[in-house]
């Protein structure tokens, strides 16, 4: 069975910005973008594990990334 972790990657700023305008603040472009600016979240895919046992997903209806693990 995979173990899939949420990550602090999202696809892109208006996904960032999408993500927490429908989940905490009325502006969602401004909280992302201090987010980003203070390096809590992070635009685009995150690393991998080099021996290929993990793999991305998208979640939070395709704002952001999670890995799912297959070790």
């Amino acid at each position: 069975m995979a173990l899939r972790y949420g990550t602090s990657y999202f696809v892109s700023l208006a996904k960032a910005a999408q993500y927490y305008r429908d989940y905490e603040q009325a502006d969602g472009y401004a909280t992302a973008q201090r987010k980003i600016a203070s390096g809590e979240i992070n635009i685009g895919k995150p690393p991998l594990a080099a021996d290929g046992s993990e793999r991305w997903v998208l979640i939070d209806n395709g704002t952001r990334y999670a890995i799912e693990d297959s070790r």
